[in-house]
């Protein structure tokens, strides 16, 4: 499947006389800098986890915020960001490295239509998902049977954590390693004996963005639901919630983003590729009268997807997300047909479809956006190419920022007038005056360091980081640049 998918996507978007014309020397110094490469999904706002307008996707900017003080491709308004957690696999440039942390701009703001339909209906669209047809007829049997259907023995989840190690302070450590106890004991941050040990104590935590502690607080509240370590009396005990599969996003998110990435995705292996009938409502429907869909929040399919490129296994990352992105689709499509998400026969108001059409397009374009970040990581320029003309057609509204993404697509591939091209593109897009003159800069910027002109780069990214949205990362190229003309102590100054 992944192999058709790709192969027909292959369509060439830059012209093959230009590619071989350009020097490869531009190749080279668009890859001169060391820096990290991730995944979209690899830098969860984790706070944005409890303030939701919409209860029903707690998850959904979890995955989805990025880091945007490091993009040109954040929104107006961007939400506060994460440093990025992706693990070096190999040298990137400054062009690269923003690449691979590309994450989809709010492309709608959903709670403005959800608040015209039902709670029922909110969490019908947000809970919605096709079951394979093995978990299909399994549910089926499930509500047939009224609760007393078992599943087989080989099909029954039970998760149980894969490291329960209490995760030490860093900052404390090294602190008290180098200037001793009465130094190491000012620095005062929250950690579990500050927090009440349950949700909101989590949720203190993250907000402080206590991570370590944090991630220990879900290894108690998971234990505490059975599902930590060891089974404490009857393992059957332990039963799938939508309380504990929250706990899990987070643990899951957490370990992401201090990269410990074999732990997450050993974790998330349990779950069976996030299609148990275990996940799902309509299995538990004693405990969840009359909803239906899954318990699995949505960016947490899209982290759990991403996990595997994160261990060099780009191909199965790959496929993961294009099987994501075809329920998507087939979502979509229900909807547009005039069915509800899941292609049953329920009803639903126009309110709700419209909210729901809303909802679903935004998905799509988090899974397309994620495509496009890791097609860029592994270094396939030309699918990452047709997955950003894809996007301008879907997310015209943002047009301005992925014509500057695909400007520096093409500056990694050494094609300077390709890159130009896009670049003019992306300022003629820009409706902000204030903006565009800020793009202008940094563009400029990018094409004098790719075309060898180092000394000219800095100002020009120093110009350009006047803009909010553009300071932080003016400011790391202007830095970055500098290595490039021996500046070393003047690029720490930024």
């Amino acid at each position: 499947m992944m192999d058709d998918q790709v192969e027909s996507s292959q369509v060439e978007t830059v012209e093959s006389k230009e590619l071989d014309t350009e020097s490869t020397a531009n190749k080279s110094m668009a890859s001169g800098l060391s820096g990290d490469t991730s995944c979209t999904a690899s830098t969860p706002n984790i706070s944005s986890y409890f303030n939701q307008a919409v209860e029903d996707d707690p998850f959904g900017s979890i995955v989805t915020e990025s880091t945007k003080e490091r993009s040109t491709s954040a929104p107006a308004h961007p939400a506060p960001a994460l440093p990025s957690v992706g693990e070096s696999q190999e040298q990137s440039s400054i062009f690269n490295n923003e690449l691979s942390n590309q994450n989809p701009p709010s492309v709608h703001d959903v709670s403005e239509t959800v608040s015209d339909v039902s709670p029922a209906e909110t969490n019908r669209m947000f809970d919605a998902w096709i079951p394979t047809e093995t978990t299909r007829r399994f549910l089926v049997q499930a509500l047939a049977t009224g609760g007393k259907f078992h599943l087989p023995p080989d099909k029954v989840l039970k998760p149980r954590l894969a490291m329960a190690d209490t995760q030490a302070d860093p900052v404390y450590q090294e602190t008290f390693k180098l200037r001793g106890e009465v130094e190491s004991q000012k620095k005062q941050t929250l950690n579990l004996n500050n927090v009440e040990q349950n949700m909101s104590g989590l949720q203190q935590l993250i907000k402080a963005e206590c991570w370590r502690s944090a991630l220990d607080l879900t290894v108690i509240l998971l234990t505490n639901m059975n599902q930590g370590l060891q089974p404490v009396g009857n393992s059957m005990e332990s039963v799938i919630s939508e309380s504990s599969m929250k706990v899990w996003a987070v643990r899951v998110s957490l370990l992401t983003k201090l990269r410990m990435y074999s732990i997450a995705e050993a974790e998330c292996q349990q779950f069976s590729h996030m299609d148990s009938p275990e996940l799902h409502f309509e299995f538990h429907h004693q405990l969840y009268p009359g909803r239906n869909g899954s318990m699995v929040p949505f960016s947490l399919r899209l982290l759990y997807a991403c996990l595997p490129q994160f261990l060099g296994r780009h191909n199965e990352s790959l496929d993961r997300l294009f099987y994501i992105r075809e329920q998507v689709t087939k979502i979509l499509h229900n909807l547009q047909s005039g069915g509800c998400e899941d292609g049953g026969a329920t009803v639903i108001s126009e309110a709700s479809r419209t909210a729901s059409l809303s909802l679903w397009r935004q998905r799509e374009l988090q899974v397309l956006y994620t495509l496009a970040s890791g097609l860029t990581d592994m270094r396939e320029f030309r699918l990452a190419t047709k997955m950003y003309e894809e996007i301008l057609v879907k997310d015209a509204d943002n047009a301005c920022f992925t014509y500057s993404t695909l400007a520096r697509v093409c500056l990694l591939m050494g094609a300077l007038k390709c890159a130009e091209k896009y670049f003019k593109l992306s300022t003629d897009a820009c409706k902000d005056e204030e903006l565009k003159a800020g793009l202008a800069l940094l563009h400029s910027g990018y094409l004098n360091v790719c075309s060898g002109n180092y000394g000219q780069a800095p100002a020009l990214f120093a110009k350009a980081a006047t803009h909010p949205l553009l300071t932080t990362l003016a400011k790391n190229n202007a830095a970055a640049s500098m290595l490039y003309s021996e500046q070393v102590k003047t690029a720490t100054l930024f």
